[in-house]
C-alpha cells in the first residue's frame, strides 16, 4: 500500500494538468485582490489588510476547490482510462480496493495543496500592498489555522466524491462536465427539494455542500465544531467505500 501510495504521489509531482492547475489558480489568486485595490484607490475607500482580506473572502475559495477537484479529477485520475495506464494496474495483481485508495490519498493531496493557494497568495499579496493588520474584535484568534485546516479537510471530502465520479464515467469531459454541473447545481437542487420534501432540508443542512460555507465564520461555537469535522470526515469514508465498490465492479477496457 505504502509502494501504491508513493506511487501515485510521485505521477502527481510529475503530472502536467496538476502544475498548470496551480499555476492558473496562482495568478488568478494574484489578479482579485488587485481588482478590488485600484478599485478602493480609485474611489478612496480604505484598503483591506490582509487580515480583512482573508476573512472576507475565505468563502469565495469554495469555487475554487469545486473547479480545482473537478478539474483535477478528469485529468488526473479519469484521462488514466483513455491512456490504458487504468487498465495495466488494474491487471497488475494489486486489490483493486487498495489500488483506488492510494488514487484517492494521491488525488486529495493535489486538490488540498490547490485549495490552499487563493488563501494564501491573496492574503500574502494584499499584505505586501496594505499589511497584515490585526484580526478585528469579535473574531476566534484561533481562525487561521481552523480556516485553512477545516479547507482541507472539506477539501478531501468533494475530492472523494470528485473520484468517486471518476470510477462511475471514467472519461475526463464526462468527469470533469458533470462533476463541475454537480457542485454547482447540488445546493440549489437540494434547497428546491428542501421545499417539498423535509427530509432534504435535513439531508442539505448536515452535508459538506452547505457546512463548507461555515468555514470563514469568523467564531464557531464549540457545540458545532463536531458537526464540522464529523461531516467531512463521514463524507470521505461513504464516497471513498463507495468509489472502491464501483472500480471493483467496472470493466476496465
Amino acid at each position: 500500500m505504502y509502494n501504491l501510495i508513493r506511487s501515485e504521489l510521485f505521477k502527481l509531482r510529475k503530472d502536467r494538468s496538476f502544475r498548470v492547475l496551480l499555476l492558473i489558480t496562482a495568478a488568478l489568486s494574484l489578479v482579485y485582490p488587485l481588482l478590488y485595490y485600484f478599485d478602493n484607490k480609485s474611489s478612496g475607500d480604505p484598503q483591506f489588510t490582509g487580515a480583512e482580506f482573508l476573512i472576507k473572502f475565505m468563502t469565495s475559495n469554495g469555487y475554487v476547490i469545486k473547479f480545482g477537484v473537478a478539474a483535477l479529477a478528469g485529468f488526473f485520475i479519469a484521462s488514466e482510462y483513455a491512456t490504458g495506464v487504468m487498465k495495466t494496474i488494474a491487471s497488475s495483481g494489486n486489490d483493486r480496493g487498495r489500488l483506488f485508495t492510494a488514487k484517492l490519498i494521491g488525488f486529495s493531496v493535489g486538490a488540498m495543496a490547490v485549495s490552499l493557494v487563493f488563501p494564501i497568495v491573496s492574503t500574502t499579496e494584499v499584505s505586501l500592498l496594505s499589511g497584515f493588520g490585526h484580526l478585528p474584535e469579535g473574531v476566534d484568534a484561533f481562525f487561521i489555522p481552523r480556516a485553512l485546516g477545516l479547507t482541507l479537510l472539506y477539501t478531501a471530502g468533494y475530492a472523494a466524491i470528485g473520484a468517486l465520479f471518476t470510477a462511475v464515467f471514467t472519461e475526463s469531459g464526462k468527469t470533469i462536465g458533470f462533476s463541475m454541473i454537480f457542485f454547482l447545481m447540488i445546493d440549489t437542487i437540494l434547497g428546491g427539494l428542501g421545499e417539498y420534501i423535509p427530509f432534504f432540508t435535513t439531508v442539505y443542512d448536515y452535508s459538506i455542500f452547505k457546512l463548507m460555507n461555515d468555514i470563514g465564520k469568523p467564531s464557531i461555537d464549540s457545540g458545532d465544531l463536531p458537526t464540522l469535522l464529523l461531516v467531512p470526515l463521514l463524507t470521505i469514508v461513504a464516497a471513498g467505500l463507495l468509489g472502491i465498490l464501483v472500480f471493483r465492479r467496472k470493466e476496465i477496457k
